[in-house]
């Protein structure tokens, strides 16, 4: 091998396109940044919260800014096109929103005055 970095795997396989994931839709690819930016973020303060030994733990804190800031550019990029792509309202009908609680019983028919309300995640 020449003085050029390897590209492979942890496994030792060849850098391939396979690695590279999209949709066609930057919403749904800036979302899924987003998203693996965070998971990331979330096993580094793990190890961070592991390890005693103080260039580990810098290495780590170094990662986990790196990260942050990934994240932050992915969300400011995807504020900017939040309105386009599968993110586009394309209206909801009273239908689409409507929720009925099916595990209590009724005296009367389910969608007798039915009152269009989402469920509350508390």
């Amino acid at each position: 091998m020449g003085l050029n970095p390897g590209l492979i795997n942890a496994s030792g396989y060849s850098w391939t396109a396979d690695y590279v994931s999209v949709t066609g839709d930057l919403c749904a690819d800036l979302l899924s940044n987003i998203a693996s930016e965070q998971r990331a973020k979330v096993v580094y303060e793990y190890l961070y919260r592991q390890i005693d030994d103080k260039k580990v733990r810098g290495t780590i804190d170094f990662l986990l800014n790196r990260e942050e800031a990934h994240n932050a550019m992915f969300r400011e990029a995807f504020n900017k096109v939040q309105k386009t792509g599968s993110n586009r309202d394309f209206g909801t009908t009273k239908a689409a929103k409507m929720y009925i609680n099916l595990s209590e019983p009724s005296g009367g028919s389910q969608f007798d005055n039915v009152e269009v309300k989402p469920p509350a995640f508390h």
